[in-house]
């Protein structure tokens, strides 16, 4: 089944991941996107009837370390270079709606 979209669910799929579009790249954003689904389709067409379930073979978990707080000499520094700081913390700009 080959699946394609039109400029409508573009701007729909760009609303729902808050990016912004400029009316003049939705065409080319929708072209890009088809391109995307037809690549999908292909690999959905491969036979992997042989192929093995991937298995993750570990035989050894990674070495944990104690988690234990420290100073960080730096830290100043890194302060003073960043954009905005309240108190101990960055602020950030808000990058969702809601809320």
């Amino acid at each position: 089944m080959k699946m394609s979209v039109d400029r409508d669910i573009t701007l729909k799929m760009a609303r729902a991941a808050q990016l912004r579009i400029e009316p003049e790249e939705v065409d080319a954003m929708t072209e890009s996107i088809n391109e995307l689904l037809s690549i999908c389709s292909l690999v959905g067409e491969l036979d992997c009837t042989d192929t093995p379930d991937f298995v993750w073979r570990m035989r050894k978990l990674p070495s944990r370390r104690e988690d234990e707080p420290g100073e960080w000499a730096d830290r100043e520094r890194f302060k003073s270079e960043a954009p905005t700081i309240e108190g101990d913390f960055f602020r950030v700009p808000r990058i969702s709606s809601e809320g």
